[in-house]
């Protein structure tokens, strides 16, 4: 008997009725349902489907609502696909959410240059291109290229070693989160959580309903916070995709034990997610070693 649960993420081409029951045959247990893409009357629809779908099987499934959070991305890009930053080249990094372009950088977080100190990374594209900043100059900050690449709009920016003010729960999540209990999702995924509070923050803006919580451990300070984090949520999520970019790649099957080994010790529900069968994407059959990663997930300990 299988005892480990399956997670399927649903986007548009996998939304579909005939596909979704497809699916629940197949073996998945919980829909996650990703609120950083999508319309909410789209994921309201989902919900809808995916609950017909368990009735005509005649299986419970579960709905799992991921939060974006506070993810950090670049402005847009205006004329172009991508344009290259080249390695050793200096860009100003200048306030508000205008188009980026050669040499210029902006961002979707207000705080971000007052947030900077000299000598950070600043990681775009999970991590494809490297940046390290040099100084404040009034209202810019100047950064030198490290590794260069090419960037297109709406990127996403890491920031490893700068604690950033900003909630873990966005307003955009707040209203994200309302709907979602007002569609019926069964459990709640929160990205990008530092510490304890903000699961509490997320309890409190979800009262007086009662939400089953997912602490999604991608930051270094969640790995220093992990014991008092796994005393507040119902359960954590090793999100290996911004972990490994915020940390050393070659950390994360270390980390990935360390977290799952915590969660079984206090006996809550633990997910390794991200780049699972990554492949299949586009092939039918996994590679080996991504039967490889499933099944040392499991031996890990992923519930």
């Amino acid at each position: 008997m299988r005892r480990s649960k399956i997670v399927a993420t649903l986007g548009p081409a996998s939304s579909a009725p005939e596909t979704v029951l497809e699916l629940i045959r197949s073996g998945v247990d919980v829909f996650r349902l990703n609120y950083s893409h999508g319309r909410r009357e789209d994921h309201a629809t989902a919900v809808q489907v995916i609950r017909e779908a368990a009735r005509t099987h005649g299986r419970e499934i579960g709905i799992l609502q991921d939060l974006s959070g506070p993810k950090i991305r670049t402005g847009a890009l205006e004329g172009e696909d991508e344009i290259r930053f080249e390695t050793d080249e200096e860009v100003r990094l200048v306030p508000g959410d205008g188009p980026i372009r050669r040499g210029v950088l902006t961002s979707n977080l207000p705080s971000l240059i007052d947030d900077l100190r000299p000598e950070q990374r600043v990681l775009l594209r999970d991590g494809r291109l490297e940046l390290r900043t040099i100084e404040r100059r009034g209202e810019e900050f100047l950064l030198r290229v490290v590794r260069g690449g090419l960037l297109s709009g709406r990127a996403g920016i890491n920031l490893p070693e700068t604690r950033i003010s900003v909630p873990s729960l966005t307003e955009k999540d707040r209203l994200d989160l309302a709907h979602g209990l007002e569609v019926g999702v069964d459990i709640v995924a929160l990205s990008f959580v530092r510490t304890a509070h903000d699961l509490e923050e997320a309890r409190a803006a979800a009262a007086p309903r009662e939400i089953f919580l997912i602490a999604k451990i991608e930051k270094p300070e969640a790995i220093d916070n992990l014991d008092e984090i796994l005393a507040v949520a119902d359960g954590v999520m090793v999100a290996r995709g911004d972990l490994g970019v915020e940390m050393p790649a070659e950390s994360v099957p270390v980390l990935q034990k360390r977290i799952i080994r915590a969660a079984n010790r206090v006996r809550k529900p633990v997910i390794t997610a991200t780049q699972m069968l990554e492949s299949m994407i586009e092939s039918a059959v996994p590679t080996r070693a991504e039967a490889s990663d499933v099944a040392n997930a499991i031996f890990d300990g992923t519930d």
